[in-house]
């Protein structure tokens, strides 16, 4: 599974900020589900990289937004211990959401993104560095990333710490007196995992997450109403916002029953997931997340999961606002809400094959819907309570080589 996107962040919030913001942590979490769910690798301590390539494309349709787009990361062993790798990804970015349609005109644009990397085993302890260059027209972002993981008690913990770094810049399409805007985000992660017993892990994560500039959409805007008129103003957020997550995850494997089934004696697992999220604008959320996969013959292997999602409003959070209210926020994603999430993935992978330079070849197609239920966010157009469908398809081809 592509991994251009290292994943949701455990400490970020499902989707935070604005139309483009928004758009791009969700898009995150899309990638981050499926790529945390295939294939059953049951093997949770550091292992050396392997030579491998993946490419993929990537649909994403709902709330009136589709994105499409390929991408491709190749990886190298350079010498022993340690390895290179290198990402390239294209968005197709096509926008008539609720907030567009409503304070806009639809948009189309597209991002491209760069990444380069290198990891470096030594013994029990990884290394790894990072770096992404993405950039749109109206926003342009560059993280650089380190991570250290080392295994204990041989080899039944791992214990993991990472630091992540962005310097974004956000701009305003059609506006130069608007300028560039400086957004900063610091995110600072440790994490545990502990075999049980052979086929059981119990895994923990934390992470604090610093974000600073300017964290709203310059595009969107607040409705104030004043004797019961109301009227459009530009939203105002605080310049700086900290958030706190905690993410217990448990894993079961079951064994094949014969050495010619599964993957390393495991025929399926289930797996179970719970995070809570916390931050200085007042929003809090649950997720809670099964997963289901099963190999089936020699070279197939499904699998399915149910994630549920709530969340509460930030402080200043409002479908209408007073004029008199200092930070004023109307994005739909700092609203109350809940959505649900169910995903199907099939991966065909061809193992002990080798053709050329080419092994292990396998190709994988995900499917997820997802339907987000609006609790005290309305349609400015009807007065309705807001809901939306999304559908994402994803397929991927990858080998070793």
């Amino acid at each position: 599974m592509i991994t251009r996107w290292a994943g949701r962040p455990a400490g970020l919030p499902r989707r935070a900020g604005g139309e483009a913001g928004g758009l791009r942590q969700l898009l995150k979490a899309v990638l981050f589900i499926a790529w945390t769910f295939l294939p059953i690798e049951w093997s949770w301590a550091i292992e050396p990289a392997q030579d491998h390539v993946e490419a993929g494309y990537n649909y994403y349709h709902g709330g009136g937004v589709t994105v499409t787009g390929p991408a491709v990361i190749v990886q190298k062993n350079i010498l022993n211990g340690a390895t290179l790798k290198a990402g390239y990804t294209v968005d197709i970015v096509s926008s008539a959401s609720i907030d567009v349609v409503t304070q806009a005109s639809p948009f189309k644009e597209t991002r491209t993104e760069y990444s380069v990397g290198t990891d470096i085993l030594r013994g029990d302890t990884l290394v790894g560095v990072d770096y992404i260059n993405s950039r749109e027209s109206d926003y342009l972002s560059d993280t650089l990333s380190v991570r250290m993981a080392h295994d204990l008690f041989d080899k039944n913990m791992t214990v993991s710490l990472k630091v992540d770094r962005s310097w974004d810049q956000v701009g305003k399409n059609h506006d130069p007196s608007f300028g560039w805007k400086n957004f900063d985000r610091t995110i600072y992660a440790a994490g545990v995992t502990q075999s049980v017993t052979p086929r059981w892990l119990i895994q923990l994560n934390y992470e604090l997450t610093a974000d600073a500039g300017l964290i709203n959409n310059p595009y969107r805007s607040a409705i104030v109403s004043s004797g019961g008129i109301g009227s459009y103003v530009p939203e105002n957020y605080p310049d700086a916002r900290t958030g706190q997550a905690w993410a217990v995850r448990t894993s079961y494997g079951f064994p094949s029953g014969g050495s010619d089934a599964g993957y390393g004696g495991i025929l399926g697992s289930i797996q179970l997931d719970y995070r809570y999220y916390q931050d200085t604008f007042d929003v809090h959320s649950n997720t809670v997340k099964v997963t289901l996969q099963r190999y089936f013959y020699l070279n197939w292997l499904g699998g399915v999961f149910y994630q549920y999602y709530w969340q509460d409003a930030a402080s200043f959070y409002g479908d209408v606002l007073p004029p008199n209210q200092l930070y004023k926020a109307r994005d739909k994603e700092l609203s109350q809400f809940h959505d649900q999430w169910v995903g199907l993935t099939l991966q065909y992978k061809l193992k002990q094959t080798q053709w050329g330079i080419i092994r292990n070849p396998y190709i994988q197609i995900s499917n997820s819907w997802m339907v987000f239920n609006y609790d005290n966010f309305t349609d400015p157009r009807t007065g309705a309570l807001y809901s939306q469908r999304v559908y994402v398809l994803q397929t991927d081809f990858g080998f070793n080589y």
